[in-house]
């Protein structure tokens, strides 16, 4: 699985963060903002050096987020504390850097408030998530937020089943269509938790808010057990109109409620239409 891990998020991180003495250092105090005393800054400051706090040096080195000190967080991180620990250390003069370096496009709006909420919620990733293998949602995150959508703190509470987890391959999340052009998407899952899903699928949720219409807005999913892959796809036809436009999917249980509100991004995507007289009604995929 192509994945991101907490060490290296947190290690990519440093290097845009200033007012940091060192990395040990700053893995407590990122861990204190984000909601955890699991460790503590020793009161005498000639302690605080990278040989003294070797153990939590290892969290930006090479070491992954033990279960304890997920615990530590009660279910989710302290979004706006977090938020403003990254905001206030941000070095204004590599600001566009850190974004690109966190998969942002050079050519997205810069708001450092929003991208350090965006951090924040990738990081809550990494609590939430049984093992430390978690997709890079930073862009998707940050666009989402762009867009004037907000992400609240209880959304960031994980599952709506415990144990549950879903890694959805990154294919091509993002399409270039013409007016009248018909595209195929196809979503890999894995169920990447210890929860078999069961009388699952697939919903687009915004269809009344954008022009391009899939084939199918409802997706049986078929019952998969933990540790399987499962595929399944729709048709999309941009219908003549010109624009970018974001399909924004949910895996809801039998229910209808979203089984993963903690990931409400991983099942868009996006896709720009723009009139090409030479295409006519193409289907591509």
């Amino acid at each position: 699985m192509n994945g991101t891990k907490s060490y290296e998020f947190l290690k990519k991180l440093y290097a845009f963060l200033g007012n940091q003495r060192n990395q040990s250092v700053y893995v407590v105090r990122f861990l204190n903002a984000a909601g955890s005393n699991y460790f503590h800054l020793p009161e005498n400051r000639q302690h605080q050096t990278n040989e003294y706090l070797e153990a939590e040096r290892r969290y930006a080195i090479d070491r992954s987020l033990t279960p304890e000190i997920k615990a530590s967080f009660q279910n989710h991180v302290r979004l706006d504390d977090l938020t403003g620990f990254i905001s206030r250390n941000m070095k204004r003069d590599s600001f566009a850097q850190c974004m690109e370096e966190f998969g942002v496009p050079s050519d997205a709006a810069q708001d450092l408030e929003k991208f350090a909420r965006a951090l924040a919620i990738q990081f809550n990733l990494f609590v939430n998530t049984d093992g430390d293998d978690v997709h890079n949602s930073v862009w998707e995150i940050y666009r989402a937020l762009l867009e004037g959508h907000e992400i609240t703190q209880e959304e960031l509470r994980g599952p709506r089943y415990k144990g549950d987890d879903v890694y959805v391959d990154d294919g091509n999340r993002k399409h270039i269509a013409d007016c009248y052009e018909i595209v195929h998407h196809e979503w890999r899952l894995q169920n990447h938790g210890n929860v078999e899903w069961k009388n699952r699928r697939l919903v687009l949720v915004n269809q009344a808010d954008i022009h391009p219409r899939p084939v199918k807005t409802v997706i049986p999913i078929q019952d998969t057990e933990p540790g399987e892959f499962t595929k399944i796809a729709t048709d999309i036809d941009a219908r003549g109109f010109e624009g970018d436009f974001e399909c924004k999917w949910e895996m809801q249980d039998a229910d209808g409620e979203n089984c993963f509100p903690n990931k409400k991004w991983e099942f868009n995507i996006s896709i720009r239409v723009a009139f090409n007289a030479t295409a006519g009604g193409e289907k591509r995929g």
